[in-house]
């Protein structure tokens, strides 16, 4: 499986559920310090996109045959390199497009490798009830890298540009948050 964007609080969690589902799990990530976090998540596999091409990677990482699974919430260019690092029959989930809602694609391979792209908007009850009760015995860990009060919303949009965090930013609408 390959996660995009794994130090987001979304790709963050989607590496913990993967390996706890027994999945090997290949990410990326634009900073090889979100990668060694990542690790300690259940991240078998890391690559700085920054640096190195990542469907190569993936290729030379599953012996040429590329993964089953892309968790996709990016967008950009990364939508692109997770479909192109599908093997045949392989499958897309894509929840989200934060780096970009309108990619390019080529669709003669896609439809050639009999590749499937899943859109995923919303959860169920029992979805949600099953995550709580993951997260209440421990197996899993959201992880927030800091709160905001409401009215400190411009410095946690200016967190979320700089892209130095590692999990979710929060704003809380009470004025206790303080920055945490």
């Amino acid at each position: 499986m390959l996660v995009n964007s794994v130090g987001s609080g979304i790709g963050s969690a989607a590496v913990q559920l993967a390996h706890m589902a027994g999945a090997v799990v290949i990410g990326n990530s634009s900073r090889d310090d979100k990668l060694a976090r990542a690790a300690e998540l259940g991240l078998d596999a890391g690559i700085d996109y920054t640096k190195k091409d990542v469907v190569e990677e993936v290729m030379r990482l599953t012996g040429g045959q590329g993964v089953d699974l892309v968790y996709e919430h990016a967008g950009g260019e990364l939508f692109q390199k997770g479909l192109d690092s599908l093997k045949k029959d392989g499958r897309m989930v894509i929840c989200g497009a934060h780096s970009g809602e309108v990619v390019p694609f080529d669709i003669i391979p896609f439809f050639r490798t009999q590749k499937s792209i899943i859109g995923s908007f919303v959860y169920t009850r029992t979805e949600v009830e099953i995550v709580f009760g993951l997260a209440a015995r421990g197996k899993i860990r959201p992880l927030v890298h800091s709160t905001f009060p409401l009215e400190r919303t411009k410095d946690a949009m200016d967190l979320m540009e700089s892209r130095n965090f590692f999990g979710k930013i929060v704003l809380a609408i009470s004025g206790d948050a303080g920055n945490r």
